[in-house]
């Protein structure tokens, strides 16, 4: 999430624990608090003061993330993945660069923009969305992380999850989603 302090915009990383059994609506009312209320923590107030500063300093950064990477409970307190959004600051396609981040998977969500794509064998304007993802090669081998990105493609594509979220457990009648 991106805070306000005196010296500008920050990004500000909130760990959402249990995502994926939580629903979305469950999701955003935590990470609107999370950003409303930072301000009254001391982690907002040492932002607010000398975030921008610090950020500048040279080698700090490349430091500070070696020395968290090194530390097992930073890793269990920072969660598994990453997802963050810059699509939202413009429509052109292309790909997000991951920030430097514990997590062994980091997901750069971009816009979505219309493309031509070959379609049977024609070329059609279709609409595609621009995904980054990154994977720690010391927590997951190239294989494993290319199958997984040729299986998250597929399900994106074919549109199985929301199917499967209209169509409810038993197939039958929605049972979260509006008609």
């Amino acid at each position: 999430m991106e805070v306000t302090t005196r010296q500008g915009l920050f990004a500000l990383p909130h760990v959402l624990r249990d995502a994926d059994v939580r629903d979305v609506a469950d999701l955003t009312v935590e990470l609107r608090a999370a950003k409303r209320d930072y301000a009254a923590t001391g982690t907002g107030r040492l932002l607010d003061r000398f975030g921008a500063t610090l950020t500048r300093v040279p080698g700090l950064v490349p430091a500070m993330f070696a020395a968290l990477a090194k530390s097992v409970r930073l890793r269990q307190l920072t969660g598994t993945v990453a997802v963050t959004a810059v699509g939202m600051f413009g429509a052109g396609g292309g790909f997000g660069i991951a920030p430097p981040s514990l997590m062994p998977l980091t997901v750069v969500v971009g816009a979505v923009t219309e493309r031509p794509r070959t379609v049977d064998g024609r070329i059609e304007v279709r609409e595609v969305l621009d995904l980054t993802v990154t994977f720690d090669h010391n927590v997951i081998d190239g294989a494993p992380a290319a199958r997984f990105v040729a299986t998250l493609r597929d399900v994106i594509e074919s549109a199985e999850a929301l199917h499967a979220l209209h169509n409810g457990p038993s197939g039958g009648q929605p049972d979260s989603c509006s008609e």
